[in-house]
């Protein structure tokens, strides 16, 4: 699956690029083969998400079948990847950066580890009721604001560009991702609901 070598040092990217150092980019391959393969890591983390979605759904999606709300989360994050990359495959051919394209893709599947990480100790507080959702909301928003800023710093340093244009990639990832879901609450509400 994954050569000998590979999940070392892209695990250790990932830490140095959650620590924002700058080195991290050294650690992430720059190949087809490899970005491909790094489609494997989203896809294994994606069920802790996906038992998040499905113990607490929105209430536009709670009357949803189990099965169909994972077809919807599926589908949903299969519009989000295409839709994003899309955006900074464009943006990286305006700016002629095409050639850190594939680091890019692979960095930021790779990153998915450490910001579900973060998110993991608060999802076992809530299902352990220790604390209810409304009180670690503020806690989580920080958690979420954190991995936007290291995607930025990773965008920075991968792609070779200034920060600002990194913090603009990044917001078009939390556009996509905040337009997607309301997509996907609206289908369920009007479509799906009984």
């Amino acid at each position: 699956m994954f050569p000998k070598g590979e999940i070392k040092r892209n695990l250790l990217g990932c830490l140095e690029i959650a620590l924002l150092m700058r080195q991290g980019r050294n650690r992430f391959g720059n190949t087809q083969e490899e970005a491909i393969r790094s489609f494997i890591i989203p896809i294994l983390v994606s069920p802790l998400v996906l038992l998040v979605i499905m113990l607490y759904p929105a209430p536009e999606v709670s009357e949803v079948s189990r099965n169909t709300l994972a077809l919807m989360y599926a589908l949903r994050m299969a519009a989000v990847t295409i839709l994003f990359l899309g955006a900074v495959w464009w943006i990286v051919r305006e700016i002629d950066r095409r050639e850190y394209f594939l680091q890019f893709v692979i960095a930021m599947n790779w990153l998915s580890i450490p910001a579900t990480l973060m998110i993991v100790p608060s999802l076992w507080l809530v299902f352990n009721g220790h604390y209810t959702w409304d009180e670690l909301y503020p806690f989580t928003c920080a958690l979420m604001g954190y991995s936007y800023l290291f995607t930025a710093f990773m965008a920075s340093c991968v792609l070779r560009i200034p920060l600002e244009l990194a913090g603009f990639i990044t917001f078009i990832s939390y556009a996509v991702n905040t337009h997607t879901l309301d997509i996907m609450k609206w289908i369920g509400e009007n479509f799906l609901s009984t």
